[in-house]
């Protein structure tokens, strides 16, 4: 550089040059590869409501056979290595009145889950099934929507007390409460 030479490499006129026929070319390329990716969404939709064809029969007679094991609802839950810690006593016996358990995945958008516990009559709510949904986020599941549970009166002070004076993460607490910490937990179990 003392002696006036510049370093070798290309002039900024030419880099700059360059660049943007790399980004021309990138946009060409990007507009070959939108009917491609479109081919492929419609193919994995297909394989999807293929599949979900084929599993339908043999998961309505799993769930069928289910429903006539007393209690295997609450046994699972129980023995679940990540939920058995989170079960209280009360939520047992709770749960020893679910009768069925769907996860739906909505259509569209298509990264939302409708989760369905079924309960036969019972002691602590009216509803006959109760549902939250889940919009699947990278990193969590994020509650979207919970149907209001109707309690029976003797209990609706309970679930108010244990709302409000039980912050840590249990099934109760799930259940009954769109915002509880931790719910994405549950869920993605």
């Amino acid at each position: 550089q003392e002696q006036g030479q510049e370093e070798p490499g290309p002039s900024p006129k030419s880099a700059s040059l360059e660049a943007l026929e790399a980004l021309e070319a990138l946009k060409v390329l990007q507009l070959q590869l939108e009917p491609v990716n479109a081919e492929c969404s419609r193919q994995l939709f297909r394989l999807k409501v293929t599949t979900l064809m084929r599993r339908k029969p043999y998961l309505e007679h799993r769930s069928t056979i289910i429903q006539s094991i007393p209690g295997f609802w609450v046994k699972v839950f129980v023995n679940h290595p990540r939920m058995s810690a989170m079960i209280s006593t009360q939520d047992k016996d709770m749960l020893s009145y679910m009768t069925n358990l769907k996860v739906e995945e909505l259509a569209d958008p298509s990264d939302y889950r409708k989760i369905l516990l079924f309960f036969r009559k019972n002691p602590y709510f009216q509803n006959e099934v109760v549902v939250k949904e889940y919009l699947i986020e990278a990193t969590r599941y994020r509650a979207s929507h919970l149907a209001p549970i109707q309690w029976h009166c003797r209990f609706e002070k309970e679930v108010y007390s244990r709302r409000h004076n039980n912050s840590g993460l249990n099934f109760f607490n799930w259940f009954s409460d769109h915002s509880c910490v931790g719910s994405s937990r549950i869920a993605e179990v």
